[in-house]
């Protein structure tokens, strides 16, 4: 509620709106119109969720930054997931192991892996690498398999890798490694109850495997099928799906850990398809700014870095709840995004490398 109010706020102190918000607009009334019609206090509070991390990115593109602004920014990101991390290692080494919130971090975690991929591509720098494995090592060590694969993902094809030898080289080192940790026996262990699986069983087959270990998703996705079947086209209405798994679990709070289906369960075929359009749309307009925007340092560095992290977003829709996690993963995503618009308009801080 405090980011809710911040947001707002600075909305009015926003000179201009470079942010394509266009292509939100649809989603955005979508929602607002269907809590009008169906209004529940949990629905009002999953309209905020989904709405913050897009006004952020309105906001990020509309304020006047310097480049102090910049680094100040970077510092603070930095400072943050240094933070997060060392938590990490004192739970892990020093506390038993899988820490509070681990597969949330590992989303916010991709974001730094995506910027400092960025910088290896650009700049060849082998410290961005040894950063990347670092990070890397959390999702590992805790065996987030959904951290793992996106956070491999991420750098195997990375839109700053411009190289064509490039691409084939490091998308094989990727490969190599996701397939290592992939075929190790911790992985598989908490992968597969018979101890054993292949990547088909984990891919094709994720919902239709008895053999999945999928920490409940199998259930939740059955437990939903019937309101997906009875209201595919607008959905059962806002937060219906935490109301419907309330009273399966009988606890205060039930998740689908499948943005896919929770949206399709609460606003339909119809709300799922107005969400991906905004997707799609800004993925193609930033797209654009990346390629004619080449030369620009900042904007080259951060336009694919964001375009990249596209691919983390919409894979850990499959197994989690991001859209929700707006402190771990969207706001950050969607602030990337307004920067890259703001130093499009900014020529003077476009063409500036200090950030290295």
């Amino acid at each position: 509620m405090i980011m809710l109010l911040i947001t707002v706020i600075n909305l009015f102190r926003t000179k201009t709106v470079e942010f394509p918000i266009v292509f939100w607009l649809p989603w955005i009334l979508y929602m607002a119109v269907y809590l009008v019609v169906d209004f529940s206090f949990l629905g009002l509070q999953l309209t905020f969720q989904y709405t913050l991390p897009i006004l952020i990115g309105v906001v990020a593109s509309g304020l006047v930054l310097t480049e102090e602004d910049i680094k100040w920014l970077f510092k603070w990101f930095g400072r943050l997931c240094i933070t997060i991390y060392a938590m990490f290692v004192y739970g892990y080494f020093l506390k038993g192991g899988y820490g509070p919130s681990a597969a949330s971090t590992t989303m916010l975690f991709t974001v730094p892996v995506s910027i400092f991929s960025a910088f290896w591509f650009m700049t060849r720098g082998k410290i961005y690498l040894l950063l990347i494995g670092i990070i890397f090592l959390a999702s590992v060590l805790q065996m987030t398999r959904m951290g793992i694969a996106a956070t491999s993902a991420v750098f195997i094809l990375h839109f700053a890798n411009n190289s064509l030898k490039g691409k084939i080289l490091f998308g094989v080192i990727g490969i190599l490694a996701f397939l290592a940790v992939f075929n190790s026996k911790p992985f598989q262990e908490k992968t597969f109850y018979g101890g054993k699986g292949t990547l088909e069983d984990l891919t094709l087959n994720y919902y239709d495997n008895p053999d999945i270990r999928s920490s409940g998703r199998i259930s939740w996705k059955k437990a939903l099928e019937p309101g997906l079947r009875a209201r595919p086209v607008w959905g059962n209405g806002p937060r219906a799906d935490n109301a419907f798994l309330s009273k399966i679990t009988r606890m205060r709070g039930g998740e689908a850990h499948n943005d896919y289906l929770s949206v399709r369960f609460n606003y339909g075929y119809v709300g799922l398809s107005l969400l991906l359009f905004g997707f799609a749309g800004t993925f193609i307009s930033l797209y654009k700014v990346s390629r004619r925007n080449s030369e620009s340092y900042y904007i080259r560095l951060l336009s694919t870095s964001t375009l990249t992290l596209y691919i983390s977003f919409l894979m850990f829709m499959y197994t989690d709840n991001i859209l929700k996690y707006t402190i771990y993963f969207p706001n950050y995503f969607f602030a990337l995004i307004g920067i890259v618009y703001n130093l499009k308009r900014n020529e003077d801080i476009s063409g500036n490398t200090a950030i290295q």
